[in-house]
């Protein structure tokens, strides 16, 4: 059981971090930069750390092994309120632009 995310977190991104989520997340198909390749944990955590308060959670099985790699992600700073979204899986380049564009508009939608 996870504790709550702190008061004003607008976005709240938990990766699955299950067995076959695990296993899939490091197969993405995801861009090379600088000669390494990008790794979707940090890709999260990048574009969570550059939000208002953002929170990143590496979370037990979400359930959802069909949609492997699988990330939930929570908008809206009050927990009466909190939206979720679950997404997956998460593997194509394209993918992960949508995500973090996800990511971003939770992060603005609230003041």
């Amino acid at each position: 059981m996870s504790s709550p995310p702190p008061e004003g977190a607008n976005v709240t991104v938990a990766y699955c971090d299950g067995h076959r989520c695990r296993a899939l997340r490091h197969r993405s198909h995801l861009r090379v930069s600088e000669g390494e390749p990008e790794n979707l944990t940090e890709v999260l955590r990048q574009a969570v750390r550059a939000s208002h308060g953002g929170v990143l959670i590496r979370a037990e099985c979400l359930g959802v092994c069909h949609r492997a790699p699988a990330l939930l992600l929570l908008a809206g700073s009050r927990p009466a309120q909190r939206r979720g979204l679950l997404i997956g899986p998460v593997q194509e380049p394209q993918h992960i632009d949508a995500v973090v564009e996800l990511i971003r508009r939770a992060d603005s939608s609230e003041p």
